[in-house]
């Protein structure tokens, strides 16, 4: 009995170790694909839930684009509040995805992940696109968006806006503590 345990004891020690190394391998590529590759835009919790009111108005929405998902925290937490939307999470970059993939699977979210430019992606069949990008981009994602979507579709946009596009709401959801006055604002967007 004696000679089994000191054979397991040297092979639980070697497997804990590797798992250990594994799970530091993970946390220090996604610490240098934040710093240079930059870091994704979190969400706060205060403007999800003004993002779940406004998908739970949209009654037939059926599809919902995170454009730039990220490590995918947003379109985890919208498919699980609405689970019947079909969620798509878009990025470029294949770091990112693996994590939010991680997460997914984790929390046992159906999201289905788009790795690929959202300048490429097809939105004909959208109801609801979130984004939270840079400045530099809106104008030519208003572009798209205009000429792409279906009528009817929503946008939303939290702290960048479009340059043209006039929102039909506008939502605060940080206090002006900021420099930037429009910091966490959703701008809500109608494709007429």
């Amino acid at each position: 009995m004696s000679i089994i345990i000191y054979a397991i004891v040297p092979i639980l020690l070697i497997i804990i170790s590797a798992f250990s190394f594994f799970l530091l391998l993970l946390c220090l590529i996604f610490i240098i694909d934040s710093v240079v590759k930059g870091h994704d835009l979190p969400t706060s919790r205060r403007a999800t839930k003004a993002l779940f009111r406004i998908i739970s108005e949209r009654k037939n929405a059926k599809n919902f684009y995170d454009l730039g998902c990220g490590h995918g925290a947003l379109a985890c937490r919208v498919k699980k509040k609405f689970p019947n939307l079909c969620v798509y999470a878009v990025d470029n970059n294949p770091v990112r995805l693996f994590f939010a993939k991680i997460r997914a699977f984790a929390f046992r979210q159906n999201v289905k992940f788009l790795q690929e430019d959202i300048f490429s992606t097809n939105l004909s069949n959208a109801d609801i696109v979130y984004a939270y990008l840079w400045y530099g981009i809106m104008p030519s994602l208003e572009k798209k968006l205009q000429t792409e979507l279906k009528q009817g579709a929503i946008v939303i946009t939290n702290t960048s806006n479009f340059p043209i596009w006039k929102p039909i709401q506008k939502i605060v959801t940080c206090p002006r503590i900021f420099k930037m006055p429009d910091f966490e604002t959703l701008f809500v967007y109608q494709k007429e």
